[in-house]
């Protein structure tokens, strides 16, 4: 209860960026890098990756309509990351909601301290625009959270709009 109360006063403050980009025209790889697409807990074999997933609280979103996204160099988890398709999706960090009509969204993604302030974010992304889509892909991010926005940037993503709690 506090948590939610402290959270919803801090949406006040918040501003979140979002970002928009189309699939790559042409297929995009790297060396040595692989992005895995897991829709169900119980198809992931790495126990890393389970035992991150319970520890954070997020085994139930694959229940609803969200896909794990996983980046592997060799065989180390680099970068994780979330995506959804639906019809429309709350920024929890500002209490508002996005409308998603013909976008899939990209979300709350993690790189491993080992992995960190290489590339990888952006490689993550780039490599997610693969996937065959009609749809536009969006993420956003924190104001404040300059390595994210920097990620995003160098992936090829355009700031589409700027988003605040609504008063």
């Amino acid at each position: 209860m506090i948590k939610k109360l402290i959270n919803n006063i801090l949406s006040y403050f918040r501003t979140i960026y979002v970002f928009e980009s189309k699939k790559n025209k042409e297929s995009l790889t790297y060396k040595d890098l692989k992005l895995k697409r897991y829709n169900k807990f119980g198809l992931i074999d790495k126990k890393k990756l389970k035992d991150y997933i319970n520890q954070e609280g997020k085994k139930k979103r694959f229940s609803h309509n969200q896909s794990l996204l996983v980046l592997y160099w060799k065989k180390d988890i680099v970068s994780v990351g979330w995506m959804y398709q639906g019809a429309k999706w709350k920024i929890t960090e500002v209490n508002e909601e996005i409308y998603l009509k013909n976008k899939i969204l990209l979300y709350d993604f993690f790189t491993f301290v080992k992995f960190r302030n290489k590339g990888f974010y952006s490689k993550i992304l780039n490599l997610i625009k693969n996937i065959k889509t009609k749809k536009t892909f969006l993420i956003y991010c924190l104001k404040s959270n300059a390595a994210s926005k920097k990620g995003i940037l160098n992936s090829k993503f355009v700031l589409i709009k700027k988003v605040k709690k609504n008063v």
